[in-house]
């Protein structure tokens, strides 16, 4: 059997450091305090009126120290209702080790919405709203981290019906990201493929997790045609999809593969469009090595991610949990068309 990855040397990582960004500022706002508590303390001042608590869930899966870093966080109700839609405010306090009792808050910036893949609502509101559907979408936003430790993230908003919201959570930020990032070397794997299954070498099930049966179809086959280590040693752009549609923990990436799939046909003529399922052998608990290679840290790994991998073979971005598709969108729009339209492989 074929060696089924190839890790590729990890330089040091350049410090990618610009200037902060017009929507994301820092602020000295005196009275705004984080404690570092389970329930993080507000300390407000003035005559408003209470607003309605919400329960903030972080939903980014690797944070790291860095500028314009992606943070997503998702918005309840204490009765499970979720927040989604328009803008709400992040502002943000380094509570270092925990031990300290309050920090302040010096960087505030907008979050706005961003969709699940494949589940968009059909009433979108301009201001936050809440609904029902818990699996709707989060809030996304650029932030500069610039130690490692626990921070603190206060949200603060308004619904479209006047009611004050807000709420308060901390997070981990790393050192250094465990899973690849913008200006990584992407892990050059020989991923399974069709020619793959028609040659008997993996079950259809490897590829896709839909493909219960031996004789299932493969669905979007045109996402399993070519391997990341093809499409680099090509000089081909690739994106990269890394889900298991069946054995998801959320009921995402299904529909996230779906979307990839739809992009693919959309933009064939400017990069290759990889899927890889996670799993080898769900029962067996053992992962596919292509997968493993790009979202397998020491502290275990969570998925989809979607990467996109440059020319050169690095990572021009990433987007772990919730794929933001507009960004995705912009980014090929961007890339120049490919000479030769068939992917490599075809």
């Amino acid at each position: 059997m074929r060696s089924r990855h190839r890790r590729p040397d990890r330089p040091a990582r350049q410090q990618r450091r610009r200037r902060f960004p017009a929507h994301a500022r820092r602020t000295g706002r005196p009275g705004l305090a984080l404690a570092a508590a389970a329930t993080l303390a507000l300390t407000a001042c003035g005559s408003e009126p209470d607003p309605l608590e919400l329960v903030v869930e972080p939903a980014s899966f690797d944070i790291a120290v860095g500028e314009d870093q992606r943070l997503l966080v998702g918005l309840f109700t204490a009765e499970r209702q979720l927040v989604a839609h328009g803008e709400v405010e992040l502002g943000l306090a380094y509570l270092g080790d925990g031990t300290d009792e309050q920090a302040p808050i010096d960087q505030t910036t907008a979050a706005r919405f961003v969709p699940v893949p494949g589940t968009e609502p059909d009433a979108v509101t301009e201001q936050p709203s809440l609904v029902e559907d818990t699996g709707t979408g989060v809030y996304r936003a650029s932030v500069d981290l610039d130690r490692p430790g626990l921070w603190g993230v206060r949200v603060v908003g308004e619904l479209e019906d006047g009611t004050p919201i807000s709420g308060n959570r901390t997070f981990q930020v790393l050192e250094e990201p465990l899973v690849p990032a913008a200006g990584d070397a992407a892990p050059l794997v020989d991923n399974h493929t069709l020619a793959d299954v028609e040659a008997g070498e993996v079950a259809p099930i490897a590829v896709d997790s839909r493909a219960q049966g031996p004789n299932d179809p493969i669905p979007h086959e045109h996402l399993h045609r070519t391997t990341v280590a093809a499409a680099v040693e090509a000089g081909r752009p690739a994106v990269v999809v890394i889900a298991t549609p069946v054995y998801c923990a959320t009921r995402f990436c299904g529909p996230l593969t779906d979307v990839v799939a739809d992009l693919a046909e959309a933009y064939e003529d400017r990069a290759d469009f990889i899927h890889i399922e996670v799993w080898e052998d769900f029962d067996a608990q053992r992962l596919n090595e292509a997968a493993a290679a790009f979202i397998q840290t020491e502290i275990g790994g969570n998925e989809p991610w979607v990467f996109l991998i440059d020319d050169d073979g690095r990572v021009a971005e990433r987007w772990d949990n919730i794929l933001d598709v507009d960004e995705l969108t912009a980014a090929l729009e961007s890339l120049p068309s490919l000479p030769d339209v068939a992917a490599v492989g075809r």
